[in-house]
């Protein structure tokens, strides 16, 4: 189920950066969770220059939300949070003021995936 939203300024990554850096979230997701990569999806918006804004000054945040099951651990969001991090501050160069990473979570029965309602996690393995 998780759904990864990335907002950047325009420029900031190449088609090929893209790509690099959907291959990297979704193994490490995939590794997290022991899902299969094909739940794992992965959406880039950007905004023109000028219209990114951080502490009321033009200026070029990289932000990174994901949208997963309630129920996992507290260590295992703050582990994907920290893991996260690295991998767009990497990606993009943005400085730390600049980032934003922040898990966002839905009831698995408000999501239909595969063409089936997602199942809680409970019980599901978890690779920490």
């Amino acid at each position: 189920m998780p759904l990864y939203t990335i907002s950047t300024e325009e420029g900031v990554f190449s088609p090929e950066a893209k790509l690099a850096l959907a291959w990297e979230i979704t193994d490490f997701h995939c590794r997290l969770t022991g899902l299969d990569k094909d739940f794992v999806k992965i959406i880039f918006n950007t905004f023109p220059n000028g219209d990114g804004f951080v502490g009321g000054k033009v200026a070029a945040p990289a932000i990174l939300t994901v949208l997963i099951r309630i129920g996992r651990s507290a260590d295992y969001k703050k582990k994907m949070a920290l893991e996260l991090w690295t991998m767009i501050q990497r990606a993009s160069g943005a400085r730390d003021a600049q980032m934003l990473v922040a898990i966002q979570e839905a009831p698995a029965s408000q999501a239909m995936e595969m063409g089936m309602i997602m199942p809680d996690v409970d019980g599901e393995p978890v690779l920490v």
